[in-house]
């Protein structure tokens, strides 16, 4: 009952005076794509599943992994068995309890290729996860069992050193069962949307905004400052700043990088720039010609990008970026290509000459599409690299712009013909690798190499976190080596937080929770 009379009670907030401090305005990038957290793959559909979801761990506001629906758990002694312990006051939306085994179906349906989950991989250290995904096991045989209603046992078919970090991401979240049954695909929608986090859902519109207000039901509700959230979509980066500056947000999702002089001039107290664990890179469709077989042209074309230029005079605030993996993550040391310390002119001779031996040059000139989502910092690097590839190799570039929604689909389906433009945000190294796996089908290229495989095999059962880190450098030093890929520049955060927001505390995982964020 209380779903259904949501979207009246939205409304009839929507007729009252209400203080403003109670409503937070964020910026959202691009429009929401689902909100099945299974089935969501987009940055923007993160931030509202955060608000609406909670998983065992989850983020505090500084992106560090606390309890979350778990008060606290166990290990065994060979570190393959975890015993969750959830909280007792655990609740959903609609009032009644979070139960242990709301965590084993909704983890079989994590992994059920039938759901056609997109982050499936998160639960593969589970016994049985990957298998499951690939239809060779049915969902019941996964590694889950609820003990009792607020216990829940996990086994592992390897150790994992860091399995609880993963327990924070939305392929790990409950969803409610009884919700998912009467209405199948449509259980995510307003009205339907039965959630455990701090907020809940009461109002979408495409192409504007989605509409959370704070959950009565959750653990944690007298610590949640705000009523309502609403997250507006704002792909038009231009116009998010200049609704910022009439005060009609509070966060920005990001500030163009044409702006960022200006804003480090004239908003400085509301400007927060910092590093951020994610990586802009360009995606050979490895499933076609020339791409996937003339390793020469792919690492001419590689070698010409001038990192350096990009991430110090378009963007302002990048770093030029020469590994996949970025630097800084938590014992990890990103395999460093030779060519990193070279100079640009180097770096352009030896390309000029691998683009000779691809079988391109004047009398037969490489025609290419680069592909690219709708954002001005995408087309900003787009640009310039096509000018590096024309004025270096001759290459003519067909830039190709579309909503950020239909790129995802067409990397997904592998519909693209020759490049494209991507980013990819993680805090775990295995996380940029993992998605160059030759299992791979949602969010890879195509690459198959069994060397790269090999190595990705070795890193899944390391007992230790050195051995770990060094199959994971085996295997990206042959990502790197093969250019299955084209790092550009490493990401950093740039937000706009209005004087009047507390609790935003800078991170490497660029994660704020609202249900941590509050008046002053």
């Amino acid at each position: 009952m209380l779903r259904r009379l949501l979207p009246l009670l939205f409304c009839l907030f929507c007729a009252l005076p209400v203080a403003a401090e109670t409503v937070l305005r964020v910026g959202n990038g691009p429009d929401s794509e689902s909100l099945d957290p299974h089935r969501a793959v987009g940055a923007g559909d993160s931030r509202i599943l955060t608000s609406l979801f909670e998983g065992l761990l989850t983020p505090d506001a500084a992106g560090r992994m606390v309890p979350g629906a778990a008060e606290r758990w166990t290990v065994s002694e060979d570190g393959l068995t975890y015993t969750f312990h959830l909280r007792a006051d655990g609740r959903w939306s609609d009032g009644s309890a979070v139960t242990a085994a709301d965590f084993v179906w909704s983890w079989r349906r994590a992994v059920d290729p039938a759901t056609r989950p997109l982050f499936a991989d998160f639960l593969y250290p589970v016994q049985n996860a990957e298998e499951i995904a690939a239809g060779r096991l049915p969902p019941d045989s996964l590694g889950v069992v609820a003990l009792d209603d607020r216990t829940l046992q996990v086994r592992l078919k390897a150790r994992k050193p860091n399995f609880t970090d993963y327990l924070y991401h939305r392929a790990t979240y409950p969803v409610h069962r009884a919700s998912v049954e009467k209405y199948g695909d449509g259980f995510a929608r307003v009205g339907n949307l039965v959630s455990n986090g701090a907020y809940m859902l009461v109002e979408q519109v495409p192409q504007s905004h989605v509409t959370v207000a704070r959950n009565p039901h959750f653990h944690g509700t007298a610590g949640v400052a705000y009523d309502w959230v609403r997250f507006y979509a704002t792909e038009d980066t231009q116009a998010e700043l200049r609704r910022f500056r009439a005060g009609e947000l509070d966060i920005t999702e990001t500030v163009p990088p044409s702006q960022i002089d200006w804003v480090r001039e004239n908003l400085p107290a509301e400007f927060r720039l910092a590093p951020r664990a994610g990586i802009n890179f360009i995606a050979p469709n490895l499933r076609r010609e020339p791409w996937k077989s003339n390793r020469a042209l792919r690492l001419a074309l590689s070698l010409t990008i001038d990192r350096e230029g990009i991430a110090r005079r378009i963007l302002r605030d990048g770093e030029p970026a020469f590994t996949f993996v970025p630097p800084g993550l938590p014992d990890y040391v990103p395999a460093l290509p030779a060519q990193a310390a070279w100079t640009q002119d180097a770096r352009d001779a030896l390309a000029r000459d691998l683009y000779a031996q691809a079988g391109y040059g004047p009398d037969r000139p490489l025609i290419l599409t680069l592909l690219y989502a709708t954002k001005e910092a995408n087309k900003q690097m787009a640009v310039a690299i096509a000018a590096r590839w024309q004025s270096v190799l001759g290459v003519k570039t067909l830039l190709e712009n579309q909503e950020s929604k239909v790129v995802l689909g067409r990397m997904r389906d592998g519909s693209y013909p020759d490049l494209m433009l991507r980013e990819w945000f993680w805090v775990f190294p295995e996380k940029y690798l993992e998605i160059m796996r030759s299992r791979e089908q949602r969010n890879g290229n195509g690459y198959q190499n069994p060397d790269f495989d090999a190595a990705m095999a070795v890193a899944d059962s390391a007992a230790s976190r050195a051995d770990f880190a060094q199959a994971l450098q085996r295997a990206e030093g042959l990502l790197l080596s093969d250019a299955a890929l084209m790092p550009v520049t490493f990401a950093t955060s740039r937000h706009l937080v209005a004087p009047h927001v507390a609790g935003w505390i800078d991170n490497l995982r660029d994660s704020h929770p609202v249900r941590y964020l509050a008046p002053k």
